[in-house]
């Protein structure tokens, strides 16, 4: 009897959509029809060397690209003008990709990303009760679908691209990719026990209970991430991002956003970024650049600041572990310990405020909790294996 949903007068029944109006319709998110799953190139170069004692050494360059990632932006972006916002009514019919629509979101496999690293690690095999491992890596990963992304883009494109016809704009650095990275771990045989201390007055209890202690430690310093200034609600280019897809946009970087002592109270100078195109806008004020009636006309641009424009705090941790194991009989053993995150309980700030429309921008109101780097946690247990 005919389509189920005739374009364009339909009734959607109780899923909440009407009848939709021509120019203002909402399509996505798509999934493109020629979508590939992400494909990685990676080579590498080491040199090794053993020395005396158990101790080795390695230094490694690693490469790795990978095409083919997730990016997500809208097909119906206009163009760039410096005299009319986005939302005159002539634009909407003369300068959009598909008129009938107002917002056309979708998912392509054509982004790209470049990893370069290069890696220095010591180690020591268990000799004397003593084993560790200890690398430092620096390393750099550019992608061009970072756009307001502040984590990892995962499969469905992360945050919305700034704008179709230029994918370069959402090119900086990874967010989750640190530049400096160094972790350590390391095991260690406690020395009592087994007449190393007690001299003539060890026997088997006391060696049963003070001697077997390992120590177990994991130490962790790491660069901050790449974090990105926005503004929400302004549409500087005139490109319709800002106002009719509501993307974040990019605010224009005019100084060194660095403080001389960063700190919660700020991580970002404030005046560093500001409302581009708005002469005296003041940190902390709206950007309404671009939006219509009553706002000044669009400057035909992005902002010049770019994804990862600032580097967020960075963590220190050292997580640690004590533990023995008891044998009463060959069959029956009991294990025994004590282990702790942030075993210091060093305080690892979160990223800051990043809306510089926010009175809070670059302030820090909170503590980060990935990698172990909350406030120290701890547990004893008592494992019994027959």
């Amino acid at each position: 009897n005919g389509p189920a949903y005739p374009w364009p007068a339909y009734t959607a029944g109780g899923s909440g959509y009407g009848a939709p109006q021509y120019g203002t319709d909402y399509f996505g998110t798509a999934n493109d029809i020629h979508f590939h799953d992400p494909l990685a190139y990676q080579w590498d170069f080491s040199v090794d060397h053993q020395l005396i004692g158990g101790f080795a050494l390695r230094a490694s360059y690693i490469g790795m690209r990978t095409n083919h990632l997730v990016w997500a932006p809208s097909y119906n972006d206009m163009s760039y003008s410096s005299t009319t916002p986005a939302v005159d009514p002539s634009r909407r019919v003369t300068d959009r990709p598909f008129p009938n629509w107002g917002i056309v979101n979708n998912r392509a496999s054509s982004a790209n990303s470049l990893y370069n690293a290069f890696q220095l690690e010591a180690n020591r095999r268990f000799r004397n009760g003593l084993s560790f491992d200890s690398t430092y890596t620096l390393a750099k990963n550019m992608a061009d679908n970072q756009a307001h992304q502040q984590s990892f883009a995962d499969e469905n494109g992360g945050s919305r691209g700034t704008y179709f016809r230029d994918r370069s704009l959402d090119y900086g650095p990874v967010y989750g990719t640190r530049r400096h990275r160094w972790v350590s771990t390391a095991l260690y045989d406690l020395p009592f026990g087994h007449r190393r201390t007690f001299g003539k007055s060890w026997n088997k209890a006391v060696d049963t209970v003070a001697g077997g202690w390992r120590l177990s430690n994991i130490f962790l310093w790491q660069s901050g991430a790449f974090i990105t200034p926005y503004f929400s609600g302004g549409d500087p280019s005139g490109t319709g991002s800002g106002i009719i897809d509501g993307r974040q946009q990019y605010p224009d970087r005019v100084g060194n956003w660095a403080p001389a002592n960063p700190g919660a109270d700020g991580w970002i100078n404030p005046t560093a970024f500001v409302c581009p195109g708005l002469s005296g806008w003041t940190p902390g004020t709206g950007c309404g650049i671009g939006t219509g009636t009553g706002a000044l006309a669009p400057i035909g641009r992005f902002g010049n600041s770019r994804p990862g424009s600032v580097t967020g705090p960075g963590i220190v941790n050292l997580s640690t572990g004590l533990s023995k194991e008891f044998a009463f009989t060959e069959r029956f053993r009991l294990k025994a310990g004590a282990t702790f995150t942030n075993v210091l309980n060093h305080t690892n700030l979160a990223d800051p405020t990043l809306d510089i429309a926010s009175g809070n921008f670059g302030k820090i109101d909170g503590a980060h909790t990935a990698d172990f780097g909350g406030n120290r946690t701890g547990q004893v247990f008592l494992r019994l294996d027959f």
